[in-house]
């Protein structure tokens, strides 16, 4: 198994946590950051390739259900929508995914 992808079911497994613990405020940025030198460092000192950004056109861009801050679509209160949140469609910069 490659670096990259060790490190992805890791980062996976934390995002997901961090989904699960959204509640408490728990925010995986730093655990991350931390995680990804490590890799970087044992890449290095072992001259394996590890190249964390390499996520396609955006970068580190993870699916929805993977957002520490959840799904604004399914954050509703009552029948409303919570917040202020429009759908992508409406979005005036619109879709990443369109460009």
């Amino acid at each position: 198994m490659a670096l990259s992808d060790l490190f992805e079911q890791i980062t996976g497994a934390i995002t997901h946590h961090s989904n699960q613990q959204q509640h408490t405020g728990f925010d995986p940025t730093d655990l991350l950051g931390q995680i990804e030198g490590l890799f970087g460092q044992h890449a290095e000192k072992t001259g394996q390739e590890f190249n964390p950004n390499n996520r396609g056109n955006y970068g580190n861009i993870r699916p929805a259900s993977e957002d520490r801050y959840g799904d604004p679509a399914d954050q509703e209160v009552g029948n409303r929508r919570f917040g202020n949140v429009r759908p992508a469609s409406q979005d005036p910069y619109g879709d990443p995914a369109d460009q």
